[in-house]
């Protein structure tokens, strides 16, 4: 199977479905008439300016660096191959994550299928022992005036009884530039192994991001994923988390910064496909100006799917009074011998907090700064490497 077959498959596919109606579920709150009516052109240049890149270099570990959908560097490993090279030695596991075999949720996810129809190449991750670590930074650069799009697909399997971190930062060097990324992560948790991944994104105000996160975990993994949405203009991310194997969990937070006109939007489904998995999700929201943030979050235990331990939880703090934020946590439940449960809440900044840090001498700018940093600690203290940790905060302080 070659990438063209995948792409001739994926657009036909396309062309066929188009993209959904807002009367479907998953996208009622998400307007896709403006993307719609714009015109793309493929990027065709890949340099970026080494020294702008000012993030985890205190972090001794493998880099990947992928410009405009291209891979432009990476280690030498036996490790690190193209997808390319793993199509043509015939490998199903790689096929099948490609493949539409499920023609309904496929149509639900028109941007996962866009990305098989024009994705050129890809990179293939073995995680072990002997690379448990590494780096992926994924670039848009565009100095042209029309609006460029790339693809980049990154597949990752985790090897049985290994424990790996994966970070990727998503990076838009220029803020006023307008460009369209189309970004897909497979990983694949084998037997007993840990996997902690974080997404961090610092997306052009002007952009349109894409984003697919795919979690497939066997009997007695463990993944932690966490995305941090910096800046953006127009972001959505799907996550998808099967639980396939008994004994396996997930933990799956977010943390969203939301101002100006910028859309967020995330939409989570966790599949406990057999007995005995757990799951926790957890997001947290602050939006300013008439920046609009969007979450749904769906529990699916299917029939005979018995002891579900399950928790779903969004919290968002609004900023303005024309900050805006849908939030829909839900569960669909086909068995009796679960534990599952969800819940929402939309609010502003505690007053009588507020008032507090003020009666004590502490001015109104830094006293929302405290309050900030202790709802968003949770997220934040969680993450691996302190030089990543310290980073966010950074970057947070700045931007609230």
């Amino acid at each position: 199977m070659s990438i063209s077959n995948i792409n001739q498959e994926a657009l036909e596919f396309f062309n066929k479905n188009g993209f959904p109606h807002q009367k479907n579920e998953f996208w009622r709150h998400t307007n896709l008439k403006k993307f719609q009516s714009l015109k793309f052109s493929k990027s065709n240049s890949f340099d970026y300016p080494k020294a702008d890149i000012d993030n985890f270099y205190s972090l001794d570990i493998p880099t990947i660096t992928i410009v405009n959908g291209k891979i432009i560097s990476s280690p030498k490993s036996k490790e690190i191959d193209l997808l390319s090279n793993k199509l043509q030695d015939c490998s199903n596991i790689i096929y099948d994550s490609f493949s539409i075999q499920d023609s309904e949720s496929a149509a639900n996810n028109p941007f996962l299928v866009l990305n098989a129809a024009y994705f050129s190449d890809g990179i293939y991750l073995k995680m072990n022992q002997n690379f448990d670590n590494v780096l992926i930074r994924i670039i848009s650069n565009s100095s042209s005036k029309k609006i460029e799009s790339s693809y980049s697909r990154i597949y990752i399997d985790v090897d049985k009884n290994s424990d790996s971190k994966i970070f990727l930062h998503h990076i838009g060097l220029k803020q006023d530039v307008s460009y369209y990324k189309n970004n897909v992560l497979s990983v694949n948790a084998n037997q007993n192994s840990n996997v902690s991944i974080l997404n961090i994104h610092e997306e052009s105000s002007k952009s349109y991001s894409m984003n697919n996160i795919i979690l497939n975990q066997s009997r007695d993994s463990n993944i932690k994923q966490s995305s941090i949405y910096l800046s953006s203009g127009f972001m959505r991310t799907d996550i998808k988390n099967n639980l396939n194997g008994k004994g396996s969990s997930s933990l799956i937070d977010g943390l969203f910064l939301g101002k100006d006109n910028q859309f967020i939007d995330n939409n989570i489904i966790i599949n406990h496909n057999i007995e005995k998995t757990y799951s926790k999700v957890l997001y947290k929201g602050i939006l300013d100006d008439r920046s609009h943030a969007v979450f749904n979050g769906l529990v699916n235990v299917p029939f005979k799917s018995k002891e579900i331990n399950s928790d779903q939880k969004n919290h968002n703090i609004l900023l303005s009074k024309s900050a805006k934020i849908n939030s829909n946590p839900k569960l669909k439940i086909s068995c009796d011998d679960v534990k599952c449960s969800h819940g929402s809440t939309i609010g502003n900044l505690d007053s009588d907090a507020l008032f507090y840090l003020r009666s004590r001498g502490i001015d109104l700018i830094k006293s929302k700064k405290i309050l900030l940093n202790s709802f968003i600690n949770e997220i934040v203290d969680n993450i691996p490497f302190d030089s990543i940790s310290h980073y966010i905060k950074s970057r947070i302080d700045a931007l609230t």
